[in-house]
C-alpha cells in the first residue's frame, strides 16, 4: 500500500550515481525527487481543505478492518459484559432483602397517617412503595443505618398521596397555598396565645384579610379526612386537645435509636476493644495519653482505632 506521504525515494526508486564530480547528475536526480507529479499535487491540496479523497491503493478489505477497529474500541468488554449483569442482579437482591425486612416500619408509618376517607389498605400500599424506593436507593457504603434514611422516603409518598387525594372539591391553587401558609404560622401563634388562634388572630398574624383566612378554613373543612390528632370535633378552641396545641417531636428518640443500633454493633467486642473506646470517646484522652495508659505506640492506637470504627460502622448499616 502507497500513500502520497511517503519519502519521493521510497515511492519513486531512482538509480543515483556516485557523487564522483558528477554533481549534474545529482541535481537532476534531485529534481526529479522534489517536483511532485500533478495528480500528487491535486490530492494534497484535496487533504489540506478538508475534503476526503479517495485513493486507488485503499481498498474495500482494508475499510472493512478500520470499521473493526472502531467497533472494537466502543464495544465493551467481555468482562465488563460479564460483571455488569451480575451486579444489578445482586443490587436488586439486596433491595428485596430490605423491603422484606423492613416491612414492619412502612406499616408502622401508614397507621400513623390513618384518616377518615382513605382505606387503610390503600395507605399500607403507598407506605410499601415508599420502603421500596428506599432500598433501592439506599447504598450502605455511605455509612447510614437504613432505617433514618427510609423513613422520609415513606412518610413523602404518603403525604404526597394524601394531598392529591384528599380533597373532595379540589379549591384554586391561591387557596391551597394560603391554607399552607396558615397552617405553617398556627402552632407558633397557639404556642403563644395558649390557645388554637381565631380567625381573627391568624389574619393579624399572617397579614391576610378575614375573609381570605375563612375562605381557606371552609377549603381545608373541605378536605376527606383530617389527622387524628385534628378529629376532635369540640368547637371551643379551650377544650382541643393539648397535644395538638403544645405536642412537640421529641428529638431524644432518635439518640435513643442510635444507642441501640451502637449497642448491637458492640456485640462480640473484646473487653480490650471497649476499654480503648471508653478511654477515647468517653474519657476523651488523646491517642498519646491512651498509648502510654496501655503502654503501645501512638501509631499501634491510631491503627487500633481505625480499625475497630470501620467494623462498628460496617455492622450499623448491615
Amino acid at each position: 500500500m502507497h500513500s502520497f506521504f511517503e519519502p519521493c525515494s521510497r515511492r519513486r526508486p531512482l538509480s543515483v550515481p556516485p557523487l564522483r564530480g558528477g554533481a549534474e547528475e545529482h541535481s537532476s536526480s534531485e529534481s526529479q525527487c522534489s517536483n511532485p507529479s500533478e495528480e500528487e499535487k491535486l490530492a494534497v491540496k484535496t487533504i489540506h481543505q478538508g475534503t476526503r479523497t479517495t485513493s486507488p491503493s485503499f481498498t474495500r478489505p482494508d475499510r472493512a478492518a478500520a470499521k473493526g477497529v472502531v467497533a472494537l474500541r466502543t464495544r465493551p468488554g467481555p468482562l465488563v459484559r460479564a460483571v455488569a449483569p451480575a451486579a444489578l442482579a445482586t443490587q436488586a437482591l439486596t433491595a428485596g432483602r430490605l423491603a422484606v425486612e423492613y416491612l414492619g416500619v412502612a406499616d408502622a408509618l401508614a397507621r400513623r397517617f390513618r384518616c377518615p376517607g382513605h382505606d387503610a389498605d390503600d395507605l399500607r400500599q403507598v407506605a410499601r412503595l415508599g420502603l421500596m424506593k428506599a432500598a433501592q436507593r439506599y447504598r450502605a457504603a455511605l455509612g447510614h443505618g437504613f432505617v433514618p434514611y427510609a423513613v422520609p422516603t415513606i412518610t413523602g409518598e404518603l403525604k404526597r398521596y394524601l394531598r392529591d387525594q384528599s380533597w373532595v372539591v379540589r379549591p384554586p391553587r391561591a387557596i391551597q397555598e394560603l391554607r399552607l401558609r396558615l397552617n405553617s404560622v398556627r402552632p407558633g401563634l397557639a404556642q403563644r396565645l395558649g390557645h388554637d388562634p381565631t380567625t381573627a388572630e391568624l389574619s393579624d398574624e399572617s397579614g391576610v384579610p378575614v375573609a381570605e383566612v375563612a375562605e381557606a378554613q371552609i377549603a381545608e373543612a373541605a378536605m376527606v379526612g383530617q389527622p387524628i390528632e385534628h378529629g376532635d370535633s369540640s368547637e371551643d378552641p379551650e377544650e382541643r386537645r393539648v397535644t395538638y396545641i403544645f405536642g412537640s417531636e421529641d428529638p431524644g428518640y432518635e439518640r435513643v435509636e442510635q444507642m441501640q443500633a451502637l449497642a448491637g454493633a458492640l456485640e462480640g467486642a473484646t473487653e480490650a476493644d471497649k476499654r480503648l473506646l471508653y478511654l477515647r470517646f468517653v474519657k476523651e484522652m488523646t491517642q498519646d495519653a491512651i498509648a502510654e495508659e496501655l503502654g503501645v505506640s501512638q501509631m499501634q492506637v491510631s491503627r487500633l482505632l481505625r480499625k475497630l470504627l470501620d467494623r462498628l460502622r460496617r455492622r450499623m448499616a448491615a
